[in-house]
């Protein structure tokens, strides 16, 4: 990714594709191999923690391409993420 993606995207979790809005970014101090953000549902008020399963998913961007992240944060609000290697972006 440039070094930054603000924008629709997928979340893949357990074989279920999930419309998100995310905001990734490359990581200042190693950009070609970390990254990291924050996904929020495209739905209003739906909650993206309970279609979660796993601490592991796979962000794709409208033109395909795709990341595998670690799931981190509290249990609500937005989801946060962390990559490794390049940016889906």
């Amino acid at each position: 990714m440039e070094s930054f993606y603000r924008g629709p995207a997928r979340l893949i979790s357990g074989g279920v594709e999930i419309a998100v809005e995310a905001a990734l970014h490359l990581a200042p101090t190693d950009p070609e191999t970390s990254w990291s953000g924050t996904i929020r549902s495209a739905e209003p008020g739906r909650s993206l923690w309970a279609q979660l399963e796993g601490d592991t998913a796979t962000v794709r961007l409208p033109d395909g391409r795709a990341g595998r992240v670690l799931v981190r944060g509290a249990g609500f609000g937005p989801v946060e993420v962390s990559g490794e290697g390049q940016g889906p972006a």
